[in-house]
């Protein structure tokens, strides 16, 4: 049995004005891979691909890799160009083989120029290609917006269940299991979509880890009902996705599918409970509900009697989309005089200049503020470079490689300032410990991250607050303007 590999991915935020071109598949987190390229990159790895290739192990099955493209952070809609040639290329390698089955990542939230759903159509393209009979199973990320034309063309579609995404390896190996279902077992998948009109920002998402102020939290409501109906007799998958609502796009927003074995009524009414559920949660996915002002988290960080304090900068999440160059709360730690803390700023140029300046020297620069006006003016600081280093190292979330560029620890006071040629979402307390700083032991620890940042900051944090600062992956959105999401919708509109 031959089963294809491969996929496509960005978390594209419209918002954000820098275009995703193909430069962005090729520097920091981004890469192409092709055919045996995959395996080697992803071998041992706690990805969806990853989980592939243990599922080839696991239910014996022969995989053929063809295409797979990741873009790096804080790039904004893919160019028309760059779609269309990774797209080609993915449609180019599964047309070389006579594939039983096909076994993709798309990542969900991608948006192009051109392309309202370039995941959808990217279904429709390999649809046409392998012809009707050959099964597509799609394992999608929990931020995927969710569209008709994934049920139309895929066979089985599979979402994230957590957030932090501690699951992207499960999801790969399920993803495995059912399409043997498929083509061994006779499954044969019915799936049902609902997609209530319901916006949410990021931020707003956490479902795993939770703190006691967050066991509320919609989601997790959300997907505790899921994982009860899936014990159910003739439920395959449900998949519960928030959606991207940082996507200007038509079908922006909270989507649910259930697939059950050949039982279409079933998979409806289950689909519908859900949605059922999540409308009448809907005011508790309001940003006012988590979100602390920054002077206030900033006064509660300093009076706590003990850290680490994790400030969540929710306006500049990279992983979102943010530019990582955000410098709200590196001026209120300036205005604070420089306290035991820890926090990273995207900045090439600063970066630069302190390598010039080599270890042990001093500098004075703006730092931050440059990508554009909307995530604060850039901030004139004064330190010495304590580290100078290549930026790499291995995750412990993915167990995959991570580059930061040539990155640069500027001591400011007590306050260790990390700079880095590319944005960062510091999800993991590797990105500290790889430039040598130990985040158990910092008063107050600043994360470009809206919920990643969970699984592994809870279990040392003494207090985290997701801190409302301005920017493009801001969990409020009111504050952004709308033209092309489906209308109306909550929280858009009172309904």
């Amino acid at each position: 049995m031959r089963v294809a590999i491969g996929g496509l991915y960005h978390e594209t935020n419209t918002f954000n004005a820098v275009p995703t071109d193909l430069g962005a598949f090729q520097t920091g987190l981004g890469a192409a891979y092709r055919g045996e390229e995959i395996l080697s990159a992803f071998n041992n790895t706690r990805t969806v691909i990853g989980g592939f290739i243990d599922a080839s192990r696991r239910y014996d099955f022969d995989l053929i890799p063809t295409f797979y493209a990741q873009a790096g952070l804080n790039t904004g809609t893919v160019t028309r160009e760059a779609f269309e040639y990774l797209e080609n290329q993915l449609i180019k390698e599964i047309r070389k083989i006579e594939a039983d089955g096909i076994l993709l990542f798309l990542h969900g939230a991608m948006a192009a120029d051109g392309y309202d759903d370039p995941t959808g159509h990217t279904l429709e393209m390999i649809r046409k290609a392998v012809g009707e009979e050959v099964p597509i199973v799609m394992v999608h990320d929990l931020h995927g917006n969710i569209t008709r034309q994934w049920v139309e063309e895929a066979d089985v579609i599979i979402g994230f269940k957590t957030a932090p995404h501690v699951d992207m390896y499960d999801r790969g190996l399920e993803g495995g299991k059912v399409l043997v279902s498929i083509l061994r077992d006779g499954l044969r998948p019915t799936m049902a979509l609902e997609k209530p009109p319901i916006l949410v920002g990021g931020g707003l998402m956490t479902i795993v880890d939770q703190p006691l102020s967050m066991i509320k939290a919609p989601m997790h409501h959300l997907m505790a009902l899921a994982r009860e109906i899936e014990r159910e007799e003739g439920i395959v998958n449900v998949t519960v996705a928030a959606g991207f609502g940082h996507a200007d796009v038509p079908d922006a927003g909270l989507g649910i599918v259930v697939t059950t074995d050949n039982a279409p009524e079933l998979a409806k009414e289950k689909a519908k409970q859900i949605s059922d559920l999540a409308w009448k949660l809907r005011r508790d996915f309001l940003a006012d509900r988590v979100l602390v002002p920054v002077d206030v988290a900033m006064r509660r960080a300093l009076a706590a009697e003990e850290g680490p304090v994790i400030l969540a900068d929710e306006g500049d999440n990279t992983a979102g989309g943010g530019p990582g160059d955000g410098t709200t709360l590196l001026e209120a730690l300036k205005e604070a005089a420089w306290p035991d803390a820890a926090l990273f700023i995207c900045d090439p140029e600063a970066v630069k200049k302190a390598i010039e300046a080599g270890v042990t020297g001093e500098v004075e620069m703006l730092v931050g503020g440059k990508t554009d006006k909307l995530h604060g003016e850039p901030v004139k600081v004064k330190g010495r470079v304590k580290l100078i280093s290549d930026g790499k190292f291995i995750s412990l979330r993915e167990r995959a490689p991570v580059k930061m560029g040539r990155t640069v620890v500027l001591e400011c006071g007590a306050t260790h300032l990390v700079l880095t040629e590319y944005p960062t979402s510091q999800t993991e307390p590797k990105f500290f410990l790889s430039v040598g700083i130990e985040p158990s032991k910092k008063k107050i620890l600043v994360v470009q991250s809206a919920h990643l940042f969970r699984h592994y900051f809870e279990p040392m944090a003494k207090m985290i607050m997701e801190v409302d600062t301005p920017g493009i992956t801001s969990p409020n959105l009111s504050r952004f303007t709308f033209r092309r999401v489906r209308r109306p919708i909550f929280p858009l509109d009172d309904i």
